[in-house]
């Protein structure tokens, strides 16, 4: 549909300081919290050092994050009229992006062969993404309110980051403003993971709510946003454990301080092993740092977070 008798262009990709890139959070950093607990636990317990559902969990939770963040920056475009990337994006020369605007709809081509992307991970195959609502030019009814967002793999057209393949659906819906007055938007997933040479394969599924908490009114600026996530997530590890994150109170992230959230706190239970409770608030209560705390069966460790 998108290929035949679609304008399709081979972008080169520069910085972009749209803020509505920002809004899909990378939600990964909920995991690393509980991957790093285990680890520091070990003396303590040593039955209880498995990181493999964490690791797991971390890896779909990204993938899936960052295919919504590309659809962002691709639909930035507008008709091929914006260029996009540079070290602000994932996005790189290797995509092409391709729009049909009668459709709603954008094609994400990376080729059949790896595409190195500016995070370092290297890509194959295409992404689909369409879109409800046209009631604004291009590409602002891309982010217009009530507008829902559907972007998915084919399976003939087989999507691979770092040769996993990714598999599946994700779905953002613009709630616009809530009691508050903060934009917000529904975000979920039902995905899977297959690992390469045989290694599993992971199942993933997640319904969350994604909040602009500050910054709205500067809409081209996005040092000062803050945004917060709440919901949860679920799957199978690649060995087949299930597991299951919940968010206690709404996860904070600052854009000035990108690598991981300044307040908030989620539950992290890998099968039926004891709740791992992940609080991103200590020492310094909304400052950005990288350090957390984890309580495991009513003990609490000091954690430091790469």
């Amino acid at each position: 549909m998108l290929e035949n008798g679609t304008k399709t262009q081979k972008i080169n990709l520069k910085p972009i300081k749209m803020k509505t890139k920002q809004l899909i959070l990378n939600a990964a950093i909920l995991v690393m919290a509980a991957s790093f607990s285990l680890t520091s636990c070990r003396k303590d317990n040593d039955k209880d050092n498995d990181t493999s559902g964490a690791e797991d969990n971390a890896l779909a939770d990204k993938s899936f994050e960052d295919m919504g963040q590309m659809s962002n920056e691709a639909a930035s475009g507008g008709s091929g009229s914006f260029k996009l990337g540079g070290s602000d994006g994932i996005l790189s020369h290797c995509a092409t992006i391709s729009h049909d605007t009668a459709l709603n709809t954008i094609l994400i081509d990376f080729g059949s062969t790896n595409c190195l992307c500016h995070d370092g991970r290297n890509r194959r195959g295409k992404i689909y993404v369409t879109y409800s609502n046209a009631s604004k030019p291009e590409p602002y009814h891309y982010w217009d309110s009530l507008t829902s967002i559907t972007i998915t793999t084919s399976p003939t057209d087989d999507y691979f980051v770092d040769d996993h393949q990714v598999k599946g659906q994700k779905t953002v819906t613009n709630n616009g403003h809530n009691a508050a007055g903060h934009m917000n938007w529904s975000v979920s997933v039902n995905g899977q993971i297959v690992k390469p040479s045989g290694q599993g394969t992971i199942t993933w599924t997640s319904t969350r709510n994604h909040e602009w908490l500050a910054g709205e009114s500067t809409p081209f600026i996005w040092i000062d946003d803050e945004h917060g996530v709440t919901g949860s997530c679920s799957g199978t590890s690649a060995k087949g454990t299930p597991f299951n994150v919940t968010i206690t109170s709404q996860l904070v992230r600052k854009i000035a301080c990108p690598k991981h959230f300044v307040t908030g706190t989620f539950d992290f239970t890998p099968g039926t092993k004891p709740v791992r409770q992940v609080d991103f608030s200590p020492p310094n209560n909304g400052a950005c740092d990288n350090i957390a705390t984890v309580t495991i069966n009513g003990k609490t460790y000091t954690v430091t977070m790469k």
